[in-house]
C-alpha cells in the first residue's frame, strides 16, 4: 500500500487508510439502496454529509462498507435489521480498485471497510446486483 499514499485525498485523515489496509483483491460486497446500482450507492458517508463530525469514525467514513464472502452478507442481515431491505451488489475487484481493511463493531464483525482509489461511478458500473433471496436467511 505504500506506493498508494499520494493517491488519497487531501481530506484523509493521517493514516487513513490504516495500516492494516491491503490492496483489494477478489469478490466484495455491497449493499446498496437499488437493485441496478448508481453512483449515490458509492458514495462515503464522508462524500454524503462533508460537514458532520465523524469523529473517532472519520478515516471509516470516507470509504464503503462491504463484505468478503456471502457468508458474511448473512450474517450481517441477520445481525442488522435495516440491511434486510437493501440489495445486494457484487464486483470482482483487483488492486488498482483500492485497499480494503476489517472495520468489525460490536454486532458486525465481519464489516470490512474499502477505500476506493476509483471514482463511484466506475464502481457502479462494476458492481452487479445479485439475488438476495440467497442471503435472506442465515
Amino acid at each position: 500500500m505504500e506506493e498508494k499514499i499520494s493517491m488519497w485525498p487531501d481530506h484523509y485523515p493521517e493514516k487513513c487508510p490504516p495500516d492494516d489496509a491491503e490492496d483489494v483483491s477478489g469478490v466484495v460486497y455491497r449493499f446498496t439502496n437499488r437493485t441496478n446500482p448508481k453512483h449515490r450507492d458509492f458514495l462515503s458517508y464522508y462524500e454524503l454529509k462533508p460537514d458532520e463530525d465523524w469523529g473517532k469514525k472519520a478515516c471509516q467514513a470516507r470509504g464503503l462498507s462491504v463484505y468478503t464472502s456471502e457468508e458474511d452478507c448473512k450474517t450481517a442481515v441477520s445481525l442488522v435489521p435495516a440491511l434486510r431491505k437493501k440489495k445486494l451488489c457484487i464486483a470482482e475487484l483487483g488492486s488498482e480498485s483500492g485497499v480494503i481493511a476489517p472495520t468489525p463493531s460490536k454486532n458486525n464483525y465481519n464489516h470490512k471497510t474499502l477505500w476506493p482509489l476509483i471514482s463511484a461511478q466506475e464502481l457502479a458500473e462494476i458492481f452487479m446486483p445479485m439475488d438476495t433471496s440467497k442471503v435472506a436467511h442465515a
